[in-house]
């Protein structure tokens, strides 16, 4: 009756939420340069579905207790992959439609300010800022997105980890040792 689900029925079911949440996140973040508290919610967001889905393989494990950490941890990392891959058509769908530049522009205005030059010539001094302010602006929405999908690929190992390390099977009591509350076998 409790049967267990595939891996990747599993992981479909725990992504869905999570990927709203990073896509929200980034949303947040995107429209975030102007609303500081809007920048926050997204963060907070981000750091809150690490914790949902550390929740959600704590009551997998619950509902299957059998279930080893390393069976655990290959859930948690492809929910993150799916949920990666939601967050990656959500990015595309706003550098394609919604963004018209803005995140470029905001980028080449923050770059001119003289103390990111300063902090740019302390740093690389032998790199010109003018070439990186060229390169930067003739990205494309292929460009930016193939830097996305490598970012969240890269990010889903860290968060699974996070989330599956301090995931628990359920405590069961010994053999032999009665429950609380349990009359003894005749």
């Amino acid at each position: 009756m409790n049967e267990k689900p595939t891996l990747t029925d599993a992981a479909g079911w725990m992504a869905l939420p999570i990927g709203i949440m990073w896509s929200a996140s980034f949303l947040c973040a995107m429209y975030g340069t102007k609303l500081p508290l809007l920048s926050m919610l997204g963060t907070a967001l981000g750091i809150i579905s690490i914790y949902m889905l550390y929740k959600q393989l704590t009551n997998y494990r619950r509902f299957f207790p059998s279930t080893g950490w390393l069976h655990v941890f290959r859930l948690s990392l492809l929910t993150c992959l799916l949920a990666g891959l939601l967050t990656d058509g959500v990015q595309y769908l706003y550098f394609a439609f919604l963004d018209q530049g803005r995140m470029l522009s905001v980028m080449s205005a923050a770059m001119q300010s003289e103390e990111y030059r300063e902090v740019w010539k302390q740093l690389m001094p032998e790199t010109d800022l003018k070439e990186v302010q060229e390169q930067i602006q003739s990205l494309t929405v292929r460009d930016i997105m193939l830097q996305m999908v490598i970012y969240n690929a890269f990010l889903a190992p860290v968060v699974a980890l996070l989330a599956a390390l301090p995931s628990r099977p359920p405590l069961t009591p010994p053999q032999g040792k009665k429950e609380k509350g349990q009359t003894p076998s005749l």
